[in-house]
């Protein structure tokens, strides 16, 4: 029998793969209209912007709300080339300090993790992925920390669709046997996992 926690990352799964199709014609369209000579206008970038930001993006959450495998591993540098796409187009900036390729369940992990930071930094931060001797930490720094302590409780109550991250962090962790606790001051937030 499927959990209610399998059910939820099949459904953003599937979701995330329904969207990337659309994205991908998208895409496709502006690249066949540059190689036809079509003048590159502010328009055109700005579509072509928008399509890879959102494909970005559309991945990031594939990994963060889908299912996840220990078995299966993703490379350093296709997290560091994901994570550079989405720091594109958002608030934060990753830095992904892990010197090692990691399995798919702990990648997800990390990602809910910052997802969590980005909720608390509402004027970007500059979030940095590290391992550590017992598990890994994910640093922002910004601006401007803002801590929500209903949130920040891991309770899973009363969240909107843009908070369901706090919800699946902890359950996440536990099916890792890792627990999840964080320090914030002003200007920086420590997620540790």
């Amino acid at each position: 029998m499927t959990n209610d926690t399998d059910i939820a990352a099949l459904i953003g799964s599937r979701i995330c793969h329904d969207l990337v199709n659309p994205l991908s014609a998208i895409s496709n369209g502006v690249e066949l209209l540059e190689l036809s000579g079509a003048s590159q206008t502010p328009e055109m970038a700005l579509i072509a912007e928008s399509v890879t930001a959102a494909m970005a993006r559309v991945k990031l959450f594939r990994l963060a709300f889908g299912p996840s495998d220990c078995a299966q591993t993703i490379s350093r540098s296709e997290v560091i080339t994901l994570l550079s796409e989405v720091s594109k187009s958002g608030r934060l900036n990753f830095d992904w300090q892990i010197d090692r390729d990691v399995n798919r369940s702990e990648v997800r992990l990390l990602i809910l993790a910052a997802l969590c930071i980005e909720t608390a930094t509402p004027l970007g931060a500059e979030v940095e992925f590290r391992q550590t001797s017992s598990g890994f930490e994910i640093q922002g720094t910004g601006r401007k920390i803002a801590i929500d302590p209903a949130l920040w409780s891991f309770e899973g109550k009363g969240l909107s669709a843009a908070q369901v991250q706090f919800a699946l962090l902890p359950r996440v962790a536990q099916s890792l046997n890792r627990t999840v606790t964080y320090t914030a001051t002003d200007t920086e937030l420590t997620v540790t996992v």
